[in-house]
């Protein structure tokens, strides 16, 4: 029987049940995969009729995403057939290699047209000039210049690409280089320059920083001021146009750095992102609950992302980090005078910095019960008074929570206002520790092995058997953790190929190896949990060095039955 039928990417696609009825001359000419559903209407198998094969959905595999306002997501390469499901999780087409690779070509005709447009804004805007207007890459080197830089320097622009400003300097073409004090000093410099042709020039340059703090370029303008009579009105100018080059820049940014993400591939996860995107719409209280290190500062972002406020500010606020005596002020701001050492005009708090946006209060059972009171009142009325203030200040700002700590036992205990926990609490979030879904850590330990890669400037892999270790390591500082030792093994691992004996004694430790009779504890844990750990390993392990379920009952002396029912438990734990 047909449930439905449709088309992606020129590839049609039938959802069946009964496939042995089904599976008929016709159906093979129409159709390019075909999708079977068991009695319960849940997809189980993918049908070529291309290569006629199966494959079995239930495999990790395949990858199964949903198709949002016809854009795809391209972060997951593949190299085997996509489900693709519509906003309602239902099947509506499948995706191979090749069409993938289709719309990557498209994607990147679309930048490259980016770029070209880019380019030509950036001619046009150093033509516009009668000054000097240079871009070096962050090692000095000339990477563009305008055409009056023969008439200040004698000399023709194409002949100083790819020039060193260090080696012109030592060659006496001008002195000092601006474009040099900036990287060596990492901020921006104004200063007097003599040129060889006896020119006088002031020179502005500032430094133009990626995301990893490191100087990407050096943009300079150099204004001919040879006659000291028009100095003044010269610095004027060339403040003004920097600033306009300045926001220049930031327009054309490489849109690809976007805000970060949640990466994921784990059904809890999904299950979590889906429930965010409904409390992300209305405007509610959330807390988000979580270990240290879990990602509840990602999580407060992506709700801020995705919601109506992402134009206005993400004020993030660590009530653990501030001074009991300062983080009122700091909260709520203050009137001029109102205590010894303030500043004579006052301050804005982060709160009325945060207005028309979000405010992320993280460790929140941190803050003080003094204070507790007041942000309740910022809860419900929307307004606050300022330290030393008699004012009544609105503000529109929608507040996210964050703790790992048991807030109802804070509340039981009096450490914690009972009706403040309350109005906090109106969206309870719980953000799954890392060993709770082992799935995800493959795809973000290669999400921070990219970052770090770049950053450093690498271009290191991490091998099968790192990965495997990852899987059993229990994390207990959670994504925080991964992220931290992934920076470490690319700072620290010799050549380009991060193995297992790279990695720190607590993930993995060759006494493990050399213990043949036992089992090596890197950690103290529940019982219960340890128990599970252990035997989840055996049985990967019995998987891998057998090849099948039947040789791993075999190597572990239990039914093959106890493997099958014991993996389908943990791989449903973990996905």
């Amino acid at each position: 029987m047909i449930i439905k039928a449709s088309t992606l990417c020129n590839k049609k696609i039938v959802v069946v049940q009964k496939p042995n009825k089904f599976f008929t001359n016709t159906a093979k000419n129409n159709y390019d995969y075909a999708v079977l559903l068991d009695e319960r209407g849940f997809p189980v198998t993918l049908y070529s009729f291309c290569y006629n094969n199966y494959i079995s959905l239930e495999s990790e595999s395949i990858f199964s995403f949903v198709l949002e306002d016809d854009d795809i997501d391209i972060e997951k390469g593949f190299d085997i057939p996509l489900i693709v499901k519509d906003k309602l999780n239902e099947i509506i087409g499948v995706i191979g290699p090749k069409e993938y690779m289709s719309f990557l070509l498209r994607q990147l005709n679309l930048v490259k047209k980016q770029l070209n447009q880019v380019e030509t804004d950036l001619d046009a805007f150093m033509s516009c000039t009668d000054d000097l207007v240079c871009i070096s890459d962050g090692y000095g080197s000339k990477v563009r210049i305008s055409s009056s830089c023969e008439k200040i320097y004698g000399i023709k622009p194409e002949d100083l690409i790819g020039k060193n400003v260090r080696d012109l300097e030592k060659k006496g073409m001008y002195a000092p280089s601006a474009t040099r004090l900036v990287i060596e000093e990492k901020k921006p410099v104004s200063i007097t320059q003599k040129t060889k042709t006896g020119r006088t020039l002031l020179v502005t340059a500032i430094p133009v920083f990626d995301e990893q703090g490191e100087i990407k370029r050096v943009v300079s303008i150099s204004k001919d001021i040879t006659d000291a009579n028009k100095l003044k009105s010269e610095l004027k100018q060339t403040k003004q146009l920097l600033r306009r080059y300045e926001s220049e820049l930031a327009t054309h940014r490489i849109e690809a750095m976007k805000d970060s993400e949640v990466i994921y591939r784990s059904k809890n996860m999904e299950k979590l992102l889906e429930m965010l995107k409904k409390v992300a719409a209305v405007e509610t209280t959330i807390l988000i609950n979580g270990e240290t290190g879990v990602g509840k500062e990602v999580i407060a972002k992506y709700i801020h992302n995705i919601s109506n406020r992402n134009k206005g500010p993400f004020i993030k606020v660590n009530c653990g980090a501030i001074p009991e005596n300062l983080i009122e002020a700091e909260l709520f701001g203050y009137e001029k005078g109102a205590f010894t050492g303030a500043r004579s005009e006052g301050k804005p708090g982060l709160i009325e910095v945060a207005d028309g946006g979000t405010l992320f209060l993280d460790e929140i059972g941190e803050i003080p019960l003094s204070l507790q009171v007041k942000l309740l009142r910022v809860l419900q009325e929307k307004e606050f008074i300022k330290v030393g203030g008699v004012k009544n200040i609105k503000v529109d700002v929608r507040i996210i929570a964050a703790t790992n700590k048991d807030l109802k036992k804070m509340v039981r205990n009096g450490e914690f206002r009972e009706d403040l926990y309350y109005r906090l609490n109106v969206v309870p979030v719980t953000v799954p520790p890392l060993r709770e879904r082992l799935v995800d850590i493959p795809i973000l330990a290669h999400h921070f092995l990219v970052k770090y890669n770049e950053k450093y400037g690498y271009a290191k892999q991490l091998t099968k058997e790192v990965i495997e270790c990852f899987m059993k390591y229990s994390w207990p500082g959670n994504v925080r953790e991964l992220e931290n030792v992934i920076e470490r093994l690319v700072v620290t691992s010799e050549g380009n190929q991060i193995t297992k004996n790279d990695l720190p004694n607590e993930i993995y430790n060759k006494k493990e190896e050399n213990n043949s009779g036992g089992v090596f504890v890197s950690r103290l844990m529940p019982l219960k949990e340890a128990t599970a750990l252990i035997e989840y390993q055996l049985i990967e392990k019995a998987l891998e060095e057998g090849g099948s379920t039947y040789r791993a009952a075999e190597i572990l002396e239990v039914d093959q039955s106890t493997i099958v029912r014991k993996m389908k438990k943990y791989r449903t734990l973990n996905s």
